[in-house]
């Protein structure tokens, strides 16, 4: 059964695009990865000014207006945009309590090429040395933001030379089908982006050339600091690109037919996969919606709130959690449970910051035999045995089932760290000082194992 319910909050801005093919039992139907391919054919240059298509949105919350304008040159698009962020902007301004800020939100054209592309171009001539020397010291922080962004929809993962260029590995089996590789350039037209800085002038800039890609890199050569200091998106809080309408059941469509291809499918086989692909497409269109709401939520929420970047990525998570299918009969309307989600979420945060996950340091000396009254199993789910500590040097092990040992150093009375730095365990005792149980701990997130009895 396909779920997003059980996403992690980090994940769930990627939800949609990262749901790879699944085979659908001994039929190989499957479910796609939703995406889209780089536009193949370019837009007419552009032939009136940026701002001509902007309008101010007629979003009220709470009797008070937003302001919150919608750049679309159709009035499908138009309509489009205004549903999609009616719901996001009133939950947003909800959490916040306050204002959401001056926001744009521009809607993509089907045809035109995602703001990626110009983001990669201006990259690659900073690199080789063919921008003024003053615009290329840019590079460094269109380079970090790009680099977060992935990050942030769990992109890193995907390199396009070796999706793209290298040939697919073959099988241990030759009988065994083929790893089916999806880059960032497919899935690219399909992903919403925050156009913050930078990334908001290097679009307008791409935009006034028609996005034709020869006159944009001569533009590009020719530029100056002055002309990045234009004030048509300067003058707005965020900036959020949305990508075309139809831009996920175009690439659903387009991913299918590589797949297919490569797999060298027959007749009954691809007839199942279509199959599959029309029950669950509803599920995916409501994910993919879902997964750009969300990231609408926190780009207002990183640009008008007072909560913390580890704050924020938990309210989006509880956010998410509630727009994504799990074919669960849920009670209530989705706005209600979204606030109540958020709200429930903002009492964690809250209990979070009285005691936030610290590093601790290794302790330089130690005994060894002191922390022998941790030694044996531990279960999250009795008898089973699921996880055991054992000494293994001057360093122990924590092991979870049958995976790999974790290292961990001792760092206080009871307390062991890991080699990352990034979790601890802390023996748990009762009055007698007997070892009941271990206490788990991560960034934002804990749990207790008791000692198999």
């Amino acid at each position: 059964m396909l779920s997003f319910a059980n996403l992690p909050p980090s994940s769930l801005l990627l939800g949609a695009f990262v749901r790879g093919c699944r085979w659908l039992g001994a039929g190989a139907v499957a479910l796609v990865m939703v995406g889209g391919l780089v536009a193949a054919e370019l837009a007419a240059p552009a032939k009136a000014e940026f701002g001509k298509d902007i309008q101010l949105a007629p979003f009220v919350v709470n009797g008070k207006k937003l302001s919150i304008s919608i750049h679309a040159r159709t009035k499908p698009d138009r309509a489009y945009a205004e549903k999609f962020a009616d719901e996001v902007v009133e939950i947003a301004y909800e959490t916040i309590g306050d204002s959401t800020g001056k926001g744009l939100i521009i809607v993509g054209r089907e045809g035109e090429p995602h703001p990626l592309v110009v983001f990669r171009k201006f990259q690659a001539m900073a690199a080789a040395g063919q921008l003024d020397p003053a615009v290329a010291t840019k590079s460094a922080e269109l380079t970090a933001k790009m680099t977060a962004w992935k990050a942030e929809f769990h992109l890193d993962a995907l390199d396009d030379d070796k999706a793209e260029n290298e040939a697919p590995a073959r099988p241990a089996n030759k009988d065994a089908p083929k790893e089916f590789k999806v880059s960032l350039n497919m899935i690219m037209p399909a992903l919403p982006l925050p156009l913050e800085g930078l990334l908001a002038k290097l679009y307008q800039l791409y935009w006034a050339e028609g996005f034709d890609d020869a006159r944009i890199e001569k533009k590009l050569r020719s530029l100056t600091l002055a002309d990045l200091e234009g004030k048509t998106l300067a003058q707005y809080d965020w900036v959020f690109y949305l990508p075309p309408r139809n831009a996920a059941g175009d690439v659903m469509d387009d991913l299918m037919k590589q797949f297919m291809k490569q797999e060298k499918m027959g007749l009954f086989k691809r007839a199942a996969i279509r199959s599959a692909l029309f029950v669950f497409s509803p599920a995916i269109k409501s994910a993919i919606e879902g997964m750009r709401k969300s990231a609408l939520y926190l780009t207002v929420l990183r640009a008008e709130s007072h909560y913390s970047q580890d704050d924020i990525k938990a309210l989006t998570g509880a956010y998410g959690r509630v727009l994504m299918p799990d074919f669960k009969f849920t009670s209530g309307s989705e706005h209600q449970r979204a606030l109540e989600a958020i709200e429930k979420q903002k009492v964690e945060n809250a209990e979070y910051a009285k005691d936030p996950f610290v590093k601790p340091a290794r302790l330089a000396t130690f005994d060894p035999a002191a922390y022998a009254a941790g030694e044996g199993e531990y279960t999250a789910k009795p008898p089973e045995v699921t996880h055991r500590f054992k000494r293994e040097g001057d360093s122990f092990q924590w092991i979870h089932r049958n995976g790999k040992p974790r290292v961990f150093f001792p760092a206080g009375d009871r307390l062991l760290v890991n080699e990352e730095g990034t979790m601890t365990i802390r023996f748990l005792v009762d009055d007698k000082g007997v070892v009941t149980g271990v206490e788990e701990r991560w960034v934002r997130r804990r749990q207790t194992i008791p000692r198999k009895i």
